[in-house]
């Protein structure tokens, strides 16, 4: 994986407003139960950060939920769902008051923060009690159609990121409890055109040159059966309760 601040990472972390509606079209959302139980009793009111196009959001919002998006990108947040509240800001510089909501939550970008402010500012606009739970949709390795999207996409993959002695992806610093690991494994529904979609929407062919992209784009439809299909995945989240 690239790392926080080299000329790659930087590029890489502004790129998906290119590939919004192909985000929108191919990324899948979060576990029902994962959300749920990340969720602190009483919970009203959540922040999904770094939202891109809100599938995370769309689940938080079918649980009856208070949803404020914060995306940077406008061709992203353009695509947020309603009635979330959409709003312009980044996980350094959130633009809500202190103690304003009873989570946060992190789809996929947790990456691209810089961690050490993030954090801070998180727990800024957490209540006391609130947690902060940031979560990850892997291709499972196991699942030999994910293990073709792992070689294009391999910081989407579980081989390369999961394992039984990770640790949390982020310091408590005295402003959290120690974080907990949840991992989940659960399938959804493809057919090539959303795989395709999906595979659009990730950096490394929004980067690619117009070539390599097709080529990129033409192998992976190319591994996919006709019809619908499943994929398996595997979401690793770490929660941490707001001291």
């Amino acid at each position: 994986m690239t790392q926080p601040g080299d000329a790659v990472w930087e590029a890489r972390r502004k790129s998906f407003g290119a590939g919004a509606d192909n985000y929108r079209k191919g990324r899948p959302g979060y576990p029902r139960d994962v959300l749920e139980q990340c969720l602190p009793t009483g919970a009203r009111e959540v922040l999904d950060l770094a939202a891109g196009t809100g599938p995370l959001t769309a689940g938080l919002l079918e649980l009856g939920l208070s949803v404020i998006a914060v995306e940077p990108d406008d061709e992203m947040r353009a695509l947020i769902p309603a009635p979330a509240k959409a709003v312009a800001g980044a996980a350094e510089a959130i633009p809500l008051p202190d103690a304003s909501v009873d989570a946060v939550f992190v789809g996929q970008a947790w990456h691209w923060f810089d961690i050490p402010r993030a954090v801070a500012e998180i727990r800024r606009v957490l209540r006391p009690g609130g947690v902060l739970a940031p979560m990850w949709n892997l291709f499972d390795a196991d699942d030999p159609l994910c293990g073709v999207l792992g070689e294009v996409g391999p910081d989407e993959c579980s081989v390369n990121m999961l394992g039984d002695d990770a640790g949390p992806p982020f310091e408590s610093a005295g402003l959290f409890s120690e974080p907990r690991r949840i991992v989940t494994h659960y399938s959804l529904p493809y057919t090539r055109d959303r795989v395709a979609a999906l595979v659009a929407s990730m950096s490394v062919a929004i980067l690619a040159s117009p070539e390599d992209r097709e080529q990129m784009l033409a192998k992976v439809r190319d591994a996919m059966p006709d019809g619908e299909f499943s994929l398996s995945w595997i979401c690793e989240t770490w929660v941490a309760v707001a001291q």
